[in-house]
């Protein structure tokens, strides 16, 4: 009788946002020449739209897709981080 092997169980597949965000770092290269500067959104791994303003592709997106969960990135060369203030320290 052949034993098997337990399998590594990669949370991405349970998570399809999760999913979506590995494969917009996997495919980041790609996206800076196609899209730099601009948002895409992905669906399945897969770029189903890109544009300038993240409200409307937002928009777009929930039209194509429905409430299927769907990930939105600013494709840029380095991340934008915000730092913004706690909302205990701001009176």
């Amino acid at each position: 009788m052949a034993l098997s092997k337990a399998r590594k169980v990669d949370k991405s597949s349970e998570d399809p946002l999760a999913a979506a965000e590995q494969a917009f770092h996997q495919k980041h290269a790609h996206l800076l020449r196609r899209y730099a500067g601009q948002f895409v959104a992905l669906y399945h791994g897969r770029v189903v739209g890109h544009g300038t303003d993240d409200e409307e592709l937002a928009r777009r997106m929930v039209e194509k897709l429905g409430d299927a969960p769907f990930y939105i990135a600013k494709v840029e060369k380095e991340p934008t981080v915000y730092e913004l203030p706690s909302p205990e320290t701001v009176r």
